[in-house]
């Protein structure tokens, strides 16, 4: 009886550990106007601090804003803000955002704080909400920071091959990016799966991220081409396992604001 309540007692115990460890996001692609970057600057810089607030209570895991290249008015979205979460319910509910504004600026009256949330909405245009889950990551201590170049793509995995998709990414893709991360090439590298939206209309069912400290590096390992660097037999299985999705589009994102 001991025996099983301790075998219990380790199930229990690694399953809280694995649930602790998922991660979920919220993307937020922003559209901005030339005329308005300096008034959406104003914006965020407003809410850092509320994502500050909002850090501090345990209601979000981090808060990031990156800037998308390319980003002219006709290329799609200019900015992305990243909010990081440990629990899809806290991801869907999105917190009470007007409390946490209230303890990062004590000063102002509530009737103020409203009307400076309500002019910040001016100043973009919230163009697409996606929620994800992170399905698999390298194995790296990697900290982004500020000036931190992301490769995002967008991807849709073929109908019916969501789960060979992921398959491949995990068990055919993940160790040679793991190979890059370890010889310094790249930084950090990740697949999500897309929770919301869904439907027949949304051309993204997953996305990937690859991460460097900066633009030197970044143009340093694409020079290299290093990723294909492989044998004839393993050229193949990726062959095979990009029939599986379309990459149907890809931004460079630079980190410009964090809060972690």
């Amino acid at each position: 009886m001991r025996k099983i309540l301790l075998l219990v007692m380790f199930a229990l115990l690694c399953s809280v550990g694995m649930a602790q460890q998922e991660r979920f996001l919220v993307f937020d692609f922003m559209k901005v106007s030339d005329d308005m970057e300096l008034d959406y600057w104003e914006t965020e810089t407003f809410f850092e601090k509320i994502h500050e607030q909002r850090l501090k209570s345990g209601e979000i895991l981090g808060w990031d804003l990156w800037s998308l290249k390319p980003g002219g008015s006709e290329q799609g979205y200019q900015y992305l803000a990243v909010t990081i979460y440990d629990d899809p319910v806290k991801a869907m509910d999105n917190g009470d955002v007007f409390a946490a504004a209230k303890k990062a600026y004590p000063n102002m009256s509530d009737e103020d704080l409203r009307a400076e949330l309500k002019e910040t909405v001016k100043s973009r245009e919230l163009s697409k909400r996606v929620f994800m889950k992170v399905v698999v990551a390298t194995d790296d201590d990697f900290k982004m920071d500020v000036g931190t170049v992301m490769r995002m793509n967008f991807m849709e995995a073929a109908e019916g091959k969501y789960d060979e998709y992921e398959k491949a990414e995990a068990e055919l893709f993940l160790p040679i990016h793991q190979k890059r991360v370890d010889a310094k090439t790249m930084s950090h590298w990740s697949l999500t799966r897309v929770l919301m939206p869904s439907g027949s209309n949304v051309r993204m069912t997953h996305m990937t991220f690859d991460m460097f400290d900066g633009y030197l590096h970044y143009f340093d390992a694409y020079g290299r081409n290093e990723v294909f660097n492989v044998d004839a037999e393993t050229q193949r299985k990726i062959d095979n396992a990009m029939k599986l999705r379309d990459m149907n589009w890809s931004y460079i994102g630079i980190m410009k604001k964090t809060v972690k």
